[in-house]
């Protein structure tokens, strides 16, 4: 079985694009290390971004195989986005 993936879609270095780099930093923090994390500039690989459908970035997409979800947008709240792609954070979370 693969290991779950956080992709997340950016544009650039624009401000919008390094919060979200911030926030996936605090994700990859606050969740077990059998995930996988990818950044992937869509200015850079717009061939991956024109594939996966991705139409507004920063998005976070969970590649999960029965469960897939994806958030555009601002993903400042660490503890609302762990619980609404159901990844269940650190206890120093709860």
């Amino acid at each position: 079985m693969n290991a779950p993936l956080l992709r997340l879609y950016i544009a650039g270095k624009s401000l919008s694009s390094q919060r979200a780099e911030q926030n996936l930093d605090k994700i990859r923090s606050l969740v077990a290390a059998h995930f996988t994390f990818e950044i992937v500039d869509v200015l850079e690989r717009p061939e991956l971004a024109e594939k996966a459908g991705i139409l507004a970035t920063p998005t976070l997409a969970y590649e999960h195989t029965e469960r897939p979800r994806r958030i555009v947008g601002d993903i400042s709240d660490i503890k609302k986005i762990l619980e609404f792609l159901g990844i269940e954070g650190k206890e120093e979370m709860q």
